[in-house]
C-alpha cells in the first residue's frame, strides 16, 4: 500500500477522538504558537500546514483577524473536524492534499505554520522546497517536528526481541538545518526539547498513540503480523522503564525551528532567483 494512503487513513480512522488523545501535540502547539509574539510582521496569507481538526488554524485566525488563514491536511476526515469549528462569522478555507506537491501558486503565503506533521514526510527536502515556492520573499516558515530520541522506550524495547524497526526514523535538529540552508531558506534558528508522558499502563499507552494517528512506516518494519510470543517478549522488556510509580513514559524529543524565505529556490531546473519589479527599476536608475 501507498505510504501516503496509510497515514491518510490512520488519521481519518481516529479523526473524531484526535484531538481528546494528541494532548503532546497540543502542548507544542501552543509552545509554537508562543513563538509567533517574537515576530513583527503581520502576515496576511497563513497556511496552516497538517492544520488536523483545526484548533490552531482558529487560534491563528483569532491572532491575525485581518489575514487569510487557509488549513490544509492529507486526512479529510480531519478537515471535517476542522470544519465543525468554525462558525458563520469565522470561517478559513480548507484543503485537502499532500504537502509535496501543493495546490498553491507560487509566493503565496506570508505565513507557513507546520506543527508536528513534516516527520510525516516521505522526503524533507521536497516538501521544503515545496513550501519555498509558495512563500513570498521575506516570509516564515515556523515549524515543530520529531528527533530520532522520540519513543526510545519503545524502541529499545523492540531491539531486544527482534530485528525489525518498530518506530518511525526522525531526523536531528542539525539534519534539520542543513535542510532548510541546502533550500535557500535564510536565518535559520533550530532547537530541541525533550517531553516524557507517563501512562498507567503499556495498553493505555499504546492506545494514545494509535488514537493519534501515529503509525508505523518504516521501510524495515515487520511485512507479516507479530506474534504473540514476541508481543509477551516486548511487554516484558519495555517494563525496565516503568517508574517508581509503576508509571509507563514516552519520550518525544521535539524539534522547533523557524526560517524565513530568500530570494532563491530550487526548480527542476535548477536554482532560480527571483527579482522583484521594484528591485529591476531601482537597479536600473543606478
Amino acid at each position: 500500500m501507498n505510504v501516503n494512503i496509510e497515514i491518510c487513513n490512520a488519521f481519518n480512522t481516529h479523526a473524531h477522538q484526535y484531538e481528546r488523545a494528541a494532548v503532546v501535540q497540543q502542548e507544542i502547539g501552543e509552545r509554537l504558537f508562543e513563538r509567533l509574539d517574537y515576530f513583527k510582521k503581520k502576515p496576511m496569507t497563513i497556511l496552516d500546514l497538517g492544520c488536523g481538526p483545526g484548533g490552531f488554524s482558529k487560534k491563528l485566525k483569532k491572532q491575525y483577524p485581518r489575514a487569510m488563514v487557509i488549513g490544509f491536511d492529507l486526512a479529510i476526515d480531519m478537515l471535517k473536524q476542522a470544519q465543525s469549528k468554525q462558525k458563520w462569522f469565522q470561517k478559513w478555507p480548507l484543503v485537502a492534499g499532500d504537502m509535496a506537491n501543493l495546490p498553491f501558486a507560487m509566493g503565496a503565503f506570508d505565513l507557513i505554520f507546520a506543527n508536528q506533521v513534516l516527520h510525516w514526510s516521505l522526503s524533507i527536502p521536497s516538501v521544503l522546497r515545496e513550501l519555498n515556492r509558495i512563500m513570498k520573499p521575506d516570509a516564515c516558515l515556523i515549524f515543530s517536528t520529531l528527533g530520532p530520541d522520540t519513543f526510545q522506550e519503545i524502541r529499545h524495547a523492540w531491539a531486544r526481541v527482534d530485528n525489525y524497526s518498530h518506530t518511525n526514523d526522525f531526523i536531528d535538529m542539525h539534519e534539520m538545518g542543513d535542510h532548510l540552508m541546502a533550500q535557500h531558506f535564510l536565518d535559520p534558528v533550530v532547537d530541541m526539547d525533550m517531553l516524557t508522558i507517563h501512562y498507567p499502563s503499556l495498553s493505555q499507552l499504546l492506545q494514545a498513540l494509535k488514537a493519534q494517528g501515529v503509525r508505523n512506516v518504516n521501510h524495515a518494519r515487520n511485512p507479516g503480523l507479530t506474534g504473540k510470543r514476541v508481543r509477551q517478549d516486548f511487554e516484558k522488556e519495555i517494563t525496565q522503564f516503568k517508574t517508581v510509580d509503576g508509571k509507563f513514559p514516552l519520550t518525544y524529543e521535539v524539534v522547533y525551528g523557524h526560517a524565513w524565505k530568500g530570494n532563491q529556490y530550487y526548480t527542476n531546473k535548477g536554482t532560480e532567483t527571483m527579482i522583484s519589479v521594484d528591485q529591476l527599476r531601482k537597479t536600473i536608475k543606478l
